[in-house]
């Protein structure tokens, strides 16, 4: 998953989507990724700014998120859960070889923004609680835009 968002970000997103609850179909569209916090600390505005709109934007599609890498389309599995309090994703890459890297998050919708806190774990007891992370933590939080 490390390669997901094309410009090197060491990102892993974990959501599950079906397409048969309601909200989860809200997060299909393209988002373009606007923030991001590691280790308590945000990235300036001017990384996202220089970075080509092309590689921070994320698609979401049912059961898949797609990002380009490249001139290549790059999919990941993922998996929604809006019934869980904070609601729940999880997010699946197969590497080569066959080998999956998981991650484990929580993301929540206000408006046109979708914010996602995440750990690469395949543990459960791994999975964010809050959207915090700190100096010793291992979570990060991505902040997206809608696109219309």
């Amino acid at each position: 998953m490390r390669t997901l968002f094309g410009f090197g970000m060491a990102v892993a997103l974990a959501a599950g989507a079906n397409g048969q609850d309601k909200k989860a179909e809200k997060l299909d569209g393209s988002w373009l990724i606007v923030g991001m916090e590691k280790g308590g600390e945000k990235l300036p505005d001017e990384f996202f700014k220089k970075a080509p709109e092309k590689e921070r934007t994320v698609r979401i599609a049912g059961d898949k998120m797609i990002a380009m890498k490249g001139d290549k389309e790059d999919a990941i599995a993922v998996k929604f859960d809006p019934t869980k309090t904070p609601m729940q994703m999880t997010a699946t890459e197969t590497k080569p070889g066959g080998k999956g890297e998981t991650t484990v998050g929580i993301y929540k919708v206000e408006g046109d923004t979708l914010t996602i806190c995440m750990v690469e774990s395949d543990k459960e007891a791994d999975r964010p609680k809050e959207f915090k992370t700190g100096k010793d933590s291992k979570a990060m939080i991505l902040v997206l835009k809608r696109q219309k």
